[in-house]
């Protein structure tokens, strides 16, 4: 007992020696991403997993605070990154919100001012062209004064749109209304994108399909609250008001919180060099057509899922709004996984299947003999088209990474040719022959995306840094 009670004890004695110079070797080797580790973990502080240690290697962001911009130290994944991307999804959330609210208000409109579908098809278009005008204003914006400087305003406009909805105007006056609205979704579509593809830079991991599912999200919330209005046999100005409200509400405590672009942060000697790196027009070119043909097929199950199972397939009351909710909640549901199968899989295989699958899904939704196939074939191809704009805009912003902000305003207007296209083209095709074919034909623009498909293999090129 005494040989066995000597050996424990030099075998702790040899531990603690052990453990100390280990503890002094690592105290003067260790990178500085394990000491922040060590400090985050210090008495006072609370733990941090190892994951959020190794982040610390990631490079910095630069953040958009109040009245000027300065870098950010390159310790930990600071509190203002993660500041900022929740503040990124806050826009995200806006942006459906609004979107949302104006849209399911129609009906509500056009009963108070008397107008028909021809004067709000009008209003539409206008909402569209002014929105293609806005993108290319951000465009112009962002890469001088950073995406962050584009958000704010544009949620200022949509909200003001919103609440000057509420007002007994005359026909006439909703024009310049909507116009505002339509300046305000341009330049929040396009900042969204530039500042979610920022953020997503600094993660150094796919995030911005969980952005994507913020606007999707809060789409889905906005038509449960103006449903929730006319339940409550509310007039439908107060789903307006709670939206702009709470809309401008979030708006105030956005500005300072958001990331600045680093090419808006760059150092004056290399903007030439910036400027001089051009945008790849035939890579633009083929994601712009992607993107056309995605919102093509979202625009049409959008304005016709609920036409197509009541006029052609007969369907119940209660089953005919269920093709556009099943669709929305796939979407939903493809881009909250779409970051993970992103990063298991890679952009290729994800691009291809999900492509393979939203055709086939609004093929079946065309061609279903019972309404309930339908409202299944809506929902996969929800679950296919809602990972193919988020990845398309992050391709395509590693064709330049330099000039990141520009391509996405300028792929942004593809959405608005899309979405015309798909709500608009989709009418007369169904009068002239048939609606299963007019459903069918942008299933069919959507399977044709496959050739696009090895254009998602384009790596990222090493972008410009602040102060580099």
């Amino acid at each position: 007992m005494t040989g066995a009670s000597s050996s424990s004890v030099t075998l702790m004695v040899s531990l603690t020696v052990v453990s100390s110079i280990c503890s002094r070797a690592l105290v003067t080797a260790t990178p500085v991403w394990m000491k922040a580790a060590r400090a985050a973990c210090a008495p006072g502080n609370p733990p941090i997993l190892l994951a959020r240690a190794r982040a610390a290697r990631r490079p910095g962001i630069t953040v958009a605070p109040r009245g000027h911009r300065r870098p950010l130290r390159e310790t930990t994944m600071s509190y203002e990154l993660r500041r900022a991307r929740v503040w990124a999804s806050v826009g995200y959330v806006l942006q459906g919100l609004f979107g949302s609210v104006v849209l399911t208000n129609l009906p509500g409109l056009q009963r108070r001012t008397g107008i028909g579908d021809t004067e709000v098809s009008l209003i539409m278009l206008v909402v569209l062209l002014v929105a293609a005008g806005g993108s290319l204003l951000a465009g112009w914006i962002a890469p001088r004064r950073g995406s962050a400087a584009v958000l704010v305003p544009a949620f200022v406009l949509q909200g003001a749109a919103v609440l000057l909805a509420i007002l007994p105007l005359p026909f006439g006056w909703l024009f310049p209304v909507f116009a505002v609205f339509g300046l305000g979704i341009g330049l929040g579509d396009a900042g969204n994108g530039m500042q979610g593809l920022v953020i997503q830079r600094a993660y150094g991991r796919s995030i911005i399909n969980a952005f994507f599912a913020c606007t999707t999200g809060a789409a889905i919330f906005g038509a449960l609250l103006v449903s929730g209005v006319a339940a409550l046999n509310l007039r439908f100005e107060v789903g307006l008001a709670v939206a702009g409200i709470v809309g401008l509400t979030l708006v105030s405590g956005m500005r300072g919180k958001l990331a600045a672009d680093p090419e808006a942060t760059a150092a004056a000697s290399r903007a030439d060099a910036v400027a001089k790196v051009p945008i790849p027009r035939r890579g633009l070119l083929v994601f712009g057509l992607v993107v056309a043909a995605v919102f093509v097929g979202d625009g049409v199950v959008s304005a016709w899922s609920s036409v197509h199972l009541e006029s052609t397939l007969f369907a119940a009351a209660w089953l005919v709004p269920l093709g556009y909710a099943a669709y929305q909640g796939c979407v939903l549901l493809a881009r909250l996984t779409g970051d993970r199968f992103v990063m298991l899989l890679g952009r290729v295989p994800v691009v291809a299947v999900a492509t393979v699958v939203a055709g086939v899904g609004l093929l079946g939704a065309a061609f279903a003999p019972l309404p309930w196939l339908a409202v299944v074939g809506f929902a996969v191809c929800g679950a296919g088209l809602g990972v193919l704009v988020p990845v398309s805009f992050t391709a395509a912003s590693d064709l330049a990474p330099e000039r990141t902000d520009e391509i996405v305003a300028r792929l942004n207007i593809a959405n608005y040719v899309g979405m015309l296209v798909g709500s608009a083209a989709t009418g007369i095709v169904a009068d002239a022959l048939s609606l299963p074919i007019a459903l069918a034909i942008p299933a069919v623009l959507v399977l044709a995306s496959l050739a696009a498909v090895p254009a998602f293999r384009v790596r990222p090129r090493e972008s410009v840094r602040p102060g580099v």
